[in-house]
This record gives structure tokens, sequence and C-alpha cells, in this order.
């Protein structure tokens, strides 16, 4: 991670502040590593050496917990990204941790005076001038306390404070899950447990496009029943049909859609201009603009450009969108597309800074891009035309590189498999980015999610006679829910 941002970070905390990040840290780096630790910078020194700050999630999820905010926004985030990705995803910060900070957080001068005194077992002479994280760490010394030990504590908080004590049963009871929590709390002065069996939930009859707004029945949110998984833990059926199986795809604008189209060649010695593209380029902008894509075209870039431009899109603010399409209209070669310098850009390249992008996490990154992927050709019925007789030309070019490695929640169309040339008529487009339009615009009023519309796609271009030659496009996906995209 960025020095001068953890430097920035450091410069903000209070010493408490770096205490509760130390006590959040305990299970990834021990007690006598975090003796040593007199400040942030030492903190994130040790962090370091175990890898834990590779992924900004975790520190963006210590800051979150200790409501650091304002801190947040260093690391490229805010409160609004971090809590959603935290739905998602775990940051690797204990969970158990962070209740047992939360409940610091909630105790009293009074509170903290009667537990000392209670607290029997424990050394007197270190309790004098203890915080209620420094009563803690001393309760899992004398192993008093442990994720799977809390009746002590429990017990010494429920002679003090009947809500803290409420907590830390509530924590026991829907541990590895906040789902029930989440979706109705209990009153002041109760306390949630979670029975193993389908559980009948009383909330405000309110719809449930409300809190799901890509719900379209009128099922009311009294009417809802929780199933459990094979723990006993509580699963909403409204979230399992929304939630868990299908990206939500609600916001306006839906996302940005970046189309890259290189058109002229003319610097290069062996490539020819790529005639037709604009008619590729054109389909493309309106069917992703009837999709609510803010949709942006940048012409003629070489590979310098064309990385400086998926970067300054992998920077924006996704937060208040659902999706993200980048579709790239080049010559190509094995793993890679070419910049109008003739320079390859691995896709690697292009498909991992949004990898890297927090408000893109968990949800739907597309790439379509029609360019060649080796100099072979399928045979079949067709011949490759090119620029004998100004039809059908190859978007191509000689490599040899590994395999195009995609992470979480992507969807990359490729033209054609890897080593072959896909063909690109020169007045009409390419014979993939018209067949991917084409079926978008059937199937998506139809409510057809992407990968069956994917499939006609590869059906249809590969049924097609290129001059005695075949195309065989090729979608590799991570995908982890099924994606209808929305059209008027």
């Amino acid at each position: 991670m960025d020095l001068n941002k953890l430097h920035e970070i450091d410069e903000g905390l209070t010493k408490s502040e770096v205490a509760a990040l130390k006590f959040l840290c305990m299970d990834h780096l021990g007690r006598k590593r975090l003796e040593t630790v007199k400040d942030a910078k030492d903190l994130f020194l040790r962090l370091s050496e175990q890898a834990l700050l590779e992924d900004e999630l975790f520190l963006s999820d210590l800051l979150y917990t200790i409501g650091r905010y304002d801190l947040l926004p260093i690391l490229g985030t805010n409160k609004h990204n971090v809590s959603r990705l935290l739905q998602i995803q775990s940051s690797g910060v204990s969970a158990y941790r962070k209740m047992l900070y939360q409940l610091s957080e909630d105790i009293t001068d009074e509170n903290l005076r009667n537990i000392k005194f209670l607290l029997n077992s424990l050394p007197k002479a270190k309790l004098a001038s203890a915080t209620f994280l420094d009563v803690l760490a001393e309760m899992e010394k004398m192993e008093l306390l442990g994720e799977d030990k809390l009746d002590e504590l429990e017990n010494v908080l429920s002679k003090c404070s009947k809500e803290l004590a409420c907590k830390v049963q509530t924590f026991k009871s829907t541990i590895g899950t906040r789902e029930l929590d989440r979706m109705s709390r209990p009153e002041e002065g109760t306390c949630l447990s979670v029975p193993h069996q389908e559980v009948p939930i009383s909330l405000p009859n309110m719809s449930i496009a409300e809190t799901h707004p890509q719900w379209t029945g009128s099922l009311s949110r009294s009417e809802i029943t929780m199933d459990t998984d094979s723990h006993g833990r509580p699963v909403s059926r409204t979230d399992a049909i929304n939630g868990d199986d299908y990206y939500p795809m609600t916001q306006r604008p839906l996302g940005h859609c970046l189309i890259i189209n290189n058109y002229n060649f003319e610097g290069t010695s062996k490539l020819n201009n790529r005639k037709g593209t604009d008619t590729d380029k054109a389909a493309l902008t309106n069917v992703f603009g009837r999709m609510h894509f803010s949709v942006e075209a940048r012409r003629d870039l070489t590979s310098s450009d064309m990385l400086n431009a998926v970067m300054e899109f992998s920077k924006k603010d996704h937060s208040r969108m659902d999706a993200f399409v980048c579709c790239i209209l080049s010559h190509g070669e094995k793993g890679s597309v070419l910049g109008i310098d003739g320079k390859p850009v691995l896709i690697r390249e292009l498909t991992q800074p949004f990898a890297r992008c927090w408000t893109l996490t968990g949800k739907p990154k597309l790439f379509f891009i029609q360019a060649c992927q080796g100099n072979e050709l399928q045979q079949g019925v067709w011949r490759q035309d090119g620029t004998e007789e100004g039809e059908y030309e190859e978007d191509a070019e000689k490599a040899d590189v590994p395999r195009v490695p995609i992470e979480a929640d992507f969807l990359i169309g490729m033209a054609t498999v890897e080593s072959y040339k896909s063909f690109r008529h020169t007045t009409e487009g390419s014979i993939f980015i018209q067949e991917l339009c084409k079926h978008l615009k059937e199937g998506c009023p139809k409510n057809e999610d992407i990968l069956s519309i994917m499939t006609k796609v590869n059906r249809s271009v590969s049924a097609r006679e290129l001059n005695t030659h075949k195309q065989m496009p090729e979608p590799r996906y991570t995908l982890t829910k099924k994606l209808l995209l929305p059209m008027d």
C-alpha cells in the first residue's frame, strides 16, 4: 500500500484509536508483536509484514469499525462503499472483536467500575487504570473470554447493563450472520435469538419494492417467512430471489460504458485501417444507451492511451451505479489488443484496474472485445478475404501470450477463440459486434440473462460462412449471479 496514504492515516489517529486498532488486529498479529507497537506506523508495518494490507478492505474495515469515516477517502472509498462491500464479502477483521469493540464504545464509567469489581479472578493491580479493552484482553489471557467463551462476559454484563448483555447474547445467537438483525432489530430491553426453524417475521406492511427495488410482485413484508440454512441460520426467501440469484440493475444511469474504437492504423507498416468499425461503434452506442448506460467513445488510441483510458474509468466513483461495460474495437493478437501505434496491450492489463476498483466490487464488469486472437483461420465454407475483395477483413497480428485470467464478477466476450482470426465487414461492421447488438436488443426486453444471450451470439456467429472459413466467439465469465440487463 502507498506509504503516503498510511502516513496520512497515522497522522489522523489518536492514541486511543490506535489502541482500538491493536485490539481489532490481535488475532492476526498476536500479543507479543503488538507490545512493541507504539503508534499507527508501527501497526501498519506489522500488518504489511503479514501481507494484511494487500487488500485495502482490511484497513478500510478497521477505520470503519472505529468510526473514522473521514479517513476512508484517503483509501479511495467512503462509509457507504465500505458498508456495502462488507455485506457481500469478508474483510478478514474478526466479527467477534468488532462486537467487543462496539461494547467498549457503549460502556459508561460506572459500568466499567462495576465490571472491574465483579471480575474477582483478574489481578486488581492491572485493572486499576485499565480501559474496557484492556479488561477484555486480560480476560482472554485468563481464558475467561473467547469467541466460543462468551458466557462469563455475558454474566458480568447482565449485572451491570441488560442492554450490553443482550448484545453479547445476540452475537452468540447470530454468529456468522447479521441478516436477521438487519431485517428486524429487537425492541430495547429484549434479546434476539435465532430459532433453527422457519421463523415468521412481523414487520410493517410495506411493499417489497421499498427494500428490493427489482422486485415487481405485490408480496407484503408481513407475509415474509425466514428459512434456515444447513447451520440453522435464517435466510430470507425474498433475499434468495433478489439478492442471491440476480445482480441488482436499478440505478440510473446503470453504469459507465466505455467504447475504444481504433480505426486509423496508417502509422504502422503492416496493419490496415479498420473499415466498418464506426458501424460497430454506432450499434454499441445505441444498444447500451437504451440500457441506461452513460456511453463514452474514445477513438484512435495508442497503447498507452488505452491504458490511461481504462485507468481513468477504474478510478471513477461507481458507487451509485450497478455495472460497468467496456467495448474494445481494434486489431489484436493472442491475449491482447493493439493500439493504433501497433503496440499490444494485454487484455489482463485492461481488466485488472476494474478488479481492484472498490466501487465495482460485487458488480458485473462486462468487456466485449472485437479483435483477432491469433493468425489461424477456422476451417469452414468461407475463406479469408481481407483486402483482396474489400468486404471482410481480419483484425489480427501474431503473438504468443498466456490465456487471459479474470477475477470475480467479470464477463469477457471475445470475438473469437484464442489463436484464431475474427472478421469485420468493411461497411456493415464485424460479425461478432453486430450479432451481439442484435441479440441484446432481442433478448433483454424478454428478460433473458446475459449468458443465454451470449450463447445465441455464439450460435449465430458460428453459423455464418466467412469466405470458406468460420468464426467462433468465446465468452469467458466469473459472474456469480444471473445478469438481466434492462432495456426500454
